[in-house]
């Protein structure tokens, strides 16, 4: 078939929006994307789904001009095109919104706004030099858009994990003003991952807006999520497009049995009220950082699951950093085991039995230029050391124990950390610190942050399973209903104070319960 170029490109009346047929990708030995066949028609938000390592990252890199397949076709808006770099689907109208932020944190807002939008960028500079009044103006408009209230002149490494979200989410839907009149198709990676409900519900009336002149592509783990907003889901599975179902054809069960191959499973949950009887492995008293929290105290006992809940901003996170030792605290008193120690750190609390899976596992959990089984020894690396040295024996041999136990794709612990996806790269960063001897308390926060729903059963079982052996854990969750599944006991905390407390051993509490404390 001939290529037809890029730019000036014409939709062809009836089109679909974009096609693919026969779309195979294989890296080495291993196939990511097996025969792959789809189309998504105008003015339709088409969701995809499927386990971490399913292919979807794989696809969507095709899309965007990031891998180029090994064979197949494309076909945007009824032409053949070819994807050389990605500049080339910005040309045919892609826009997207990677799971893993690519936002350059060292220019602004504005700046990062400008990034592939030729006409605009040429209107707001002169002789090579930005004007800047009508840059940040430019900006301040498609911020409008998503309801985002960030300064357009902020600089983006300043600004938090959300608001840089809302950021890229703005840069993807700028992609009709790029491509000259070619209808927009927007790719939207795990979007709300990490936004609080008021910003997904901005975000959901943005792509109803968008689907009356374009298209969507949405890649959730939330399957209510998933119903709620697509017309149509495709679901892959170990890189092959499984099923098409349109929306009220299909239940979340039937979903969950497509993407893993089996029903869901019920979580379980040991007798809370047996457990606050047993000394605690954990006291927080009188906890207080200025502007963050004050007069924090809780506990948590060998066993037990206990979530913080609460809005962006009202000291959870803070106090589980504190916890860790990687954030000072002003005034209080932190015990492990019944013992308060002094000067409190990192140090001290891997020490002591205290691990921490951050929510930003690519910055602070893992290293990705180090193969995963050299992840999984970093917190502790005794078990595949003789005497002072390192065996690469015993530490392939760990590293595959764990790889079954979590069910890590590919199983191959030799590969760099950063080449596996997301959820397996979480499941590597809980590894490293479940196989330890010593450990007494686990902190978790978002650990299920963009996790599919087969990788989260996966990761849920681990912390049942850690429970079950006599570990404390803490944990931030990504939404009420997920705390009230896992949780024993759930603190909720708003501006830096902790305003309810529940056992659900002994209360029936429901989200609207938690909703009424946190705001």
């Amino acid at each position: 078939m001939t290529t037809t170029p890029l730019e000036g490109l014409t939709p062809i009346a009836g089109a679909p929006a974009l096609k693919l047929t026969g779309i195979s990708k294989a890296f080495g030995k291993v196939p990511a994307v097996k025969d792959v066949s789809l189309e998504v028609r105008r003015n339709e938000v088409v969701g995809l789904i499927g386990e971490n390592g399913a292919g979807k990252s794989t696809l969507l890199k095709i899309l965007t001009g990031i891998y180029q397949p090994d064979s197949g076709t494309i076909e945007a808006h009824g032409h053949v095109v070819k994807f050389r770099r990605p500049q080339d689907s910005v040309a045919a109208g892609i826009g997207v919104v990677h799971q893993e932020q690519s936002l350059l944190t060292n220019l602004s807002v504005a700046e990062n706004l400008s990034m592939n939008a030729v006409s605009q960028k040429d209107a707001a500079t002169k002789f090579g030099f930005y004007r800047w009044k009508r840059l940040n103006r430019e900006a301040r408009d498609i911020l409008d858009r998503v309801g985002a209230t960030v300064d357009p002149r902020a600089i983006v490494g300043d600004l938090s994990f959300v608001d840089r979200q809302m950021v890229e989410i703005a840069r993807a839907l700028r992609v009709d003003e790029i491509a000259g009149g070619v209808p927009p198709l927007v790719i939207l990676d795990e979007p709300t991952a990490i936004l609080e409900r008021n910003e997904t519900a901005t975000l959901e009336r943005e792509i109803r807006a968008l689907k009356e002149f374009g298209s969507v592509i949405f890649v959730s783990h939330r399957l209510d999520e998933v119903m709620r907003i697509c017309d149509r889901i495709l679901v892959m599975r170990h890189g092959e497009m499984v099923a098409d179902r349109a929306i009220g054809e299909v239940t979340q069960e039937e979903l969950f049995h497509l993407m893993v191959g089996h029903a869901a499973r019920a979580p379980e949950r040991s007798d809370g009220k047996k457990l606050s009887e047993i000394a605690p492995v954990l006291e927080i008293k009188d906890l207080t950082r200025k502007g963050a929290y004050r007069d924090v105290s809780l506990s948590v006992h060998p066993g037990q699951c206990v979530a913080i809940v609460g809005t962006l901003g009202s000291g959870r996170e803070d106090v589980c950093r504190a916890v860790f030792g990687a954030a000072e605290y002003d005034s209080g008193e932190i015990l492990v085991a019944g013992a308060s120690i002094r000067h409190w750190s990192m140090r001290k609390a891997v020490k002591n039995g205290v691990a921490y899976v951050p929510a930003e596992r690519k910055v602070e959990g893992m290293v990705g230029g180090l193969t995963a089984a050299e992840n999984l020894v970093l917190a502790n690396p005794g078990p595949a050391t003789v005497g002072p040295f390192l065996q690469p024996r015993a530490r392939r041999r760990l590293a595959m124990e764990w790889f079954q136990a979590l069910d890590v794709r590919p199983q191959d612990p030799e590969m760099r950390l950063e080449r596996f996806s997301g959820g397996n790269q979480q499941k590597v960063v809980m590894g490293k610190w479940l196989k330890a001897d010593n450990l007494r308390l686990l902190i978790l926060d978002h650990p299920l942050r963009g996790l599919d729903v087969g990788a989260a059963e996966t990761v849920n079982a681990q912390i049942e399973a850690a429970c079950a052996a006599g570990v404390g854990v803490l944990f931030i969750a990504d939404t009420l209903e997920e705390a009230l599944d896992m949780a024993h006991v759930i603190v909720v905390m708003r501006d830096g104070e902790i305003t309810a407390r529940y056992d659900l051993s002994v209360e029936s509490t429901t989200s609207l319960d938690l909703l009424e404390r946190m705001v």
